[in-house]
């Protein structure tokens, strides 16, 4: 899965905090931070300028159920 363009990732981050399980922003260049990581969400905070970074990074979810609690934030990978 991936973040929605335009996602207001304040909302997203918090949302987040609230999964049961861990959730990681993989990027292209194999860069995985952890969201619930308050250092990490200063990291995606600066990345939001660089847009192609985001639309080559994927979120994954530890747990299934947290993919349900993000569903507003996120779309699926184009194959």
């Amino acid at each position: 899965m991936k973040l929605k363009e335009g996602v207001n990732v304040n909302s997203f981050l918090e949302t987040a905090r609230k999964c049961a399980g861990e959730i990681f922003l993989h990027t292209k260049e194999g860069d995985i931070l952890n969201l619930k990581s308050l250092l990490s969400q200063y990291v995606l905070l600066s990345l939001m300028g660089s847009s192609n970074i985001l639309q080559n990074a994927q979120i994954v979810c530890m747990q299934e159920e947290d993919y349900k609690m993000l569903s507003d934030y996120l779309e699926a990978v184009d194959s």
